[in-house]
């Protein structure tokens, strides 16, 4: 019962709205149950008839039942009296609104009453229907925020492990699974329920004995419910997650489409695509058969008892022995057929609530997985840096056993331009990742100015440092708006600046809308170089006193790469700057070059001494050295 009280807790932040849209379901309910009483009044003004007429071969004696004629004074006779009571009240009550000289006058009377009713009836189905819109739409923008806002909290690994359909489709397509359980499981539920009530109250107090007769079914109803709710929740987990498979395949071949046309792979993906959605339509199918079975095996219930109670009490009526006269009759059969659609959709609910816990199950799962970068309480805001960076003895794995880096140990002076080099698969990318705090090392300390990055704000850590790296991403935005991320209210001027710096201000005036050009999904409107180049003056304008390369310019043509390394020579002055280099030729003037292989720092020195040691580091330069020539 956890999910379900975690689940609809969220509508306590919406009770008054709630309190609205209830109310009104209950007048809404009370009124639409009004007009079903009135037929018997009615249908008695327009024929004047109080009970069937019978054929003169038959000579059947007509009666009235008289509470008078009750046998003995026990307590089923008193409440059967009291009910009998009531009902005449009632009659008497409808009776005195419409009341008039003669039959036409309380025809118009009735009319009028109607036309009150059915529009009374109308306003408050629409003030439920605006008020529980309110509380719906506020419930799902709840759990989206709440889904979006946790995904920025997760360290990088939690993405890494999982499918881009997969996180997309939590907040997509499971959150409005759960608003449509919301809407059935509270706003259905209550508009039913009352009019299941009223039209019950209806039924007992024209004849409790032919409604407890129609009652009969209900056991039978409601065991079939439950059995094809338990079911439903399996096949709507079942469903959801090959949704997530349809989103991830549609991502990736989209995402990829160059490599997909460059290989000719068009039918390949698109058989992959359609083995993921027929996968889903089969899925659909499995729980549409279930769904789907429950409505007319229950309307078929219903109607049964409907025919069964018309069936007695109609015959009695016609031969005389009836307890109900024929405007009584009429209004029992009306409101009994009239309960059958929302005993109908009350018996939709634990369907539809099971299928939205299990969307609740997956949503739930995101929100409650562990931020294992996190700051501690207290954690302090570093300023500036103006000593050094030092990795203490630092060992991390990605998944617990197997270590990328293996204690490593070395500093960084403030100023210095640090390089660090090695084989694919080094852990060149991964010793960086950790200064940030894209990830913790297991075992080590990182310090910078002495103070462990894990005690100090993300932000403020974050804050010292620019990164650039060798896949730019771009958002389908503007130039200005790529180049100024994250900083509002900036002066063009600096964001010109910037561009000029990095090389990128003369292509920029090129386009079409200058700065205003929108660049496409993922900055694919542009050149590997000019993104290379936008990402640079995205750096140099966030103003960075520590900065991160990593094979900035690995992907780039020879024309390109000159202008990006002028670029970076520009951002790296008066600046700390560690530099991933796949091009060794790039870093030959850094001051200090750090040579990682299978995880372990294994040489390090200038490009000049590590020539002259024959190590591993001369090895990798002339085989590109080779390469070249």
């Amino acid at each position: 019962m956890n999910i379900y009280r975690r689940t609809f807790s969220i509508l306590k932040s919406y009770w008054k709205q709630l309190v609205i849209a209830s109310g009104s379901a209950a007048l809404h309910a009370v009124f639409s149950g009004l007009l079903v009483w009135m037929v018997g009044p009615l249908l008695v003004t327009l024929f004047q008839v109080e009970t069937i007429p019978v054929t003169v071969t038959e000579k059947v004696e007509i009666r009235q039942p008289v509470s008078d004629e009750v046998a003995e004074r026990g307590l089923v006779a008193n409440v059967s009296e009291g009910i009998n009571r009531l009902k005449e009240d009632m009659k008497a009550w409808v009776n005195d609104l419409v009341e008039s000289d003669d039959r036409q006058g309380m025809l118009v009377n009735f009319c009028v009453m109607i036309m009150i009713v059915v529009l009374a009836k109308n306003i408050f189905l629409y003030l439920q229907g605006f008020f529980m819109a309110f509380v719906q739409q506020s419930i799902m923008r709840y759990f989206r925020d709440s889904l979006f806002s946790k995904y920025q909290r997760l360290s990088l690994d939690y993405f890494h492990r999982r499918r881009t359909g997969q996180i997309i489709s939590r907040v997509t397509n499971d959150v409005v699974v759960l608003n449509d359980s919301i809407d059935i499981g509270f706003n259905r539920l209550v508009t039913d329920s009352i009019m299941v009530l009223i039209f019950l109250a209806f039924l007992v107090i024209l004849s409790w004995k032919l409604t407890l007769l129609s009652l009969v079914v209900m056991p039978v109803v409601f065991g079939f419910i439950w059995f094809v709710g338990k079911k439903m929740r399996k096949y709507s987990e079942r469903t959801q997650e090959r949704m997530a498979d349809v989103n991830s395949v549609l991502e990736e071949a989209v995402s990829n489409i160059r490599i997909v046309k460059a290989f000719s792979m068009e039918n390949f993906e698109s058989k992959k695509f359609f083995k993921t959605t027929y996968d889903y339509f089969r899925s659909l199918l499995h729980m549409s058969r279930v769904r789907h079975l429950a409505s007319p095996i229950n309307d078929t219930l219903s109607s049964m008892a409907g025919v069964i109670i018309l069936l007695y009490a109609g015959s009695k009526i016609i031969l005389g022995t009836g307890e109900l006269d024929a405007g009584d009759f009429m209004t029992f059969i009306l409101a009994m057929f009239s309960m059958i659609k929302p005993v109908k959709s009350l018996s939709q609910i634990h369907i539809k609530i099971q299928e939205g816990m299990a969307a609740a199950e997956r949503i739930f799962e995101v929100i409650d997985a562990e931020e294992k970068i996190v700051e501690i309480p207290g954690a302090r805001k570093i300023d500036g840096f103006s000593d050094r960076i030092r990795y203490d003895r630092v060992t991390f794995s990605y998944n617990g056993h197997d270590s990328v880096l293996k204690d490593i140990s070395f500093e960084v002076r403030y100023g210095e331009v640090v390089a660090v080099v090695g084989p694919s698969g080094a852990g060149k990318s991964t010793l960086f990742d950790l200064l940030p705090r894209f990830y913790d090392p297991q075992e080590g300390h990182i310090y910078i100015d002495n103070q462990d990055i894990r005690e100090l704000t993300l932000t403020s850590l974050r804050g010292l440092m620019g990164i650039v790296t060798q896949e730019t991403y771009l958002f389908n935005d503007s130039i200005f708006s790529n180049i100024a991320y994250g900083i509002n209210d900036i002066a063009g001027g600096k964001v010109i600046e910037a561009a000029k710096m990095a090389n990128a201000h003369d292509f920029i005036l090129q386009l079409e809308n200058g700065y205003d050009t929108v660049v496409g999904n993922r900055g694919m409107m542009l050149s590997g170089g000019q993104r290379q180049r936008l990402a640079i003056a995205r750096a140099l304008l966030k103003d960075p006193q520590i900065l991160i390369f990593d094979e900035a310019t690995s992907a780039l043509d020879t024309e390109a790469e000159i202008q990006v390394q002028e670029a970076i020579d520009r951002l790296m002055k008066n600046r700390t700057t560690l530099v991933i280099a796949h091009r060794l030729s790039t870093i030959k003037n850094a001051d200090r070059i750090l040579v990682l292989d299978d995880g372990r720092i294994t040489e390090s020195g200038t490009h000049e001494q590590l020539m002259q040691t024959g190590g591993l580091y001369r090895r990798l330069y002339s085989m590109q050295f080779r390469d070249k020539s």
